[in-house]
């Protein structure tokens, strides 16, 4: 089935929890579904430590050093981007229980060499929510509608795009320019048969009779609401619930795009780093699923939505980067887990044809303190690293930097690329606002008519992504 046939079924037969805009009055049925460009917001959630993988650094000189680090002993400039090089035992990789999962250097050679680093990035932020926020949004402040929300409504104004937001990230605040489809992945099966205890169960979990009694009081109570319903968006709310309710045909349609066949991992195993091959190719169950295609896997649903043309914009959260405790440990097991996921999605976009038609927004809540606390953690730390690619977005590059103590250097107001003093006043921080003025531009969002609605704070604009 094509995409302007899966958006008229779905417009026909109720997918309007999934699909927000079906029977919209903002949807128009005699467009066809969205063709690109895309728009992805990778975070990775509790504060990762840059240092261990695009901003590198050494433990600093003296007794009582600015920064300490007990993983890294040799930094390496891949493309103008500090990335560890070695540590106490070789070279240098992300690790999960000493294998070695990823290694920063190769992303970078590799898939991820068309990507801009922004480093130095001032968050003026240590609070998670605070951070998850400015990071969605560009305000620490005020709580605008998400980046990705706000390329969904661009997207979806005047045109069919059924999910046109899917929200997966921890922060998705739309201001009610599109709506969410807050996607189940692997849990469609279940929505077109919610009676079964399991998506393959024979028999379902109550008697005909009593699923019938269900649906009988359904509609009785859905016919009370609308009989008190008089506000025209409750009215249509209403609608889309009676018919999300009917659409066990339309679910399956969403399912088929969800439940596709994922490539092997003999499609990637060549694109993977040496050294980590063994580990992202294998399995953690004899005869299961290569870890690679695991990390990938709510990704490739994402992808997929994307591909078929019902989705324009999404979210991605993944956790365990809070590393209060046994950082050197937990740190880069997280991070390796998230960079290997970053790689899925570059290569498996290539393999889709999306490649050139996909923007990726890689951010954290803040960075960690250059110093271990007394549980050999780190803290929360306002300074951190944002990474970029898409189409016009020249990558290759780190733009920014932060100094020994991984304190935010300035950048010239006239020329990014050059870095000055944090005492320099012809420069300026980079801070979240600047990122999403320039997606803004780049996106084509400050062109949109509800901007106005959602103004970032005021400051003067960086150049950051031409």
């Amino acid at each position: 089935m094509d995409r302007r046939d899966f958006v008229k079924f779905g417009g026909l037969t109720g997918l309007s929890l999934l699909l927000p805009w079906a029977g919209s009055s903002q949807a128009r049925a005699d467009q066809t579904t969205w063709g690109g460009p895309y728009f992805l917001h990778m975070h990775a959630g509790g504060g990762w430590d840059p240092t261990l993988f695009c901003d590198a650094k050494l433990t600093a000189s003296g007794p009582t050093p600015v920064y300490e680090n007990k993983l890294v002993v040799a930094v390496s400039q891949v493309n103008g981007i500090p990335v560890p090089a070695a540590s106490a035992e070789g070279k240098f990789y992300l690790r999960s229980n000493r294998l070695p999962v990823e290694d920063p250097a190769h992303f970078f050679q590799t898939a991820g060499r068309d990507m801009l680093v922004l480093n130095g990035v001032d968050t003026q932020t240590n609070n998670h929510e605070t951070g998850v926020q400015c990071l969605a949004c560009g305000h620490n402040d005020i709580e605008l509608p998400a980046l990705a929300a706000l390329f969904a409504g661009l997207a979806a104004k005047g045109r069919d795009v059924p999910m046109a937001f899917l929200a997966g990230g921890q922060y998705n605040r739309t201001g009610d320019v599109v709506g969410v489809s807050r996607f189940p992945g692997d849990k469609v099966a279940l929505l077109a048969d919610p009676y079964k205890a399991a998506a393959n169960d024979e028999k379902g979990v109550l008697s005909d009779v009593a699923t019938q009694r269900i649906l009988q009081l359904r509609g009785e109570r859905y016919a009370a609401l609308e009989s008190q319903a008089t506000l025209p968006r409750t009215k249509r709310t209403l609608k889309a619930l009676r018919e999300a309710t009917r659409g066990g045909a339309a679910v399956n349609l969403l399912k088929q795009v969800a439940s596709g066949v994922a490539p092997g991992i003999e499609t990637f195993v060549n694109d993977l780093s040496p050294d980590t091959r063994a580990y992202l190719a294998g399995s953690n169950n004899s005869g299961g699923r290569a870890r690679f295609l695991e990390l990938g896997a709510p990704l490739e649903t994402i992808l997929r939505c994307f591909q078929a043309g019902v989705s324009a914009s999404a979210t991605f959260d993944q956790g365990g980067f809070d590393t209060h405790g046994g950082h050197d440990e937990n740190q880069p097991a997280a991070m390796g887990a998230f960079v290997a996921r970053l790689r899925y999605v570059l290569l498996r976009a290539a393999q889709m044809g999306l490649r050139d038609k996909l923007y990726v927004l890689v951010t954290s809540d803040f960075g960690r303190t250059p110093r271990y606390n007394s549980g050999n953690g780190k803290d929360h730390w306002n300074v951190t690293s944002t990474l970029v690619a898409g189409p016009g977005i020249r990558g290759g590059r780190a733009i920014g930097k932060s100094d020994e103590g991984h304190k935010a250097m300035r950048v010239s107001k006239a020329d990014p690329s050059i870095v000055v003093a944090d005492s320099d006043s012809s420069g300026q921080r980079i801070q979240a606002s600047d990122i999403h003025r320039e997606l803004r531009r780049v996106l084509g969002v400050d062109k949109a008519d509800f901007i106005r609605d959602f103004q970032l704070p005021p400051g003067l604009p960086l150049r950051l992504l031409g």
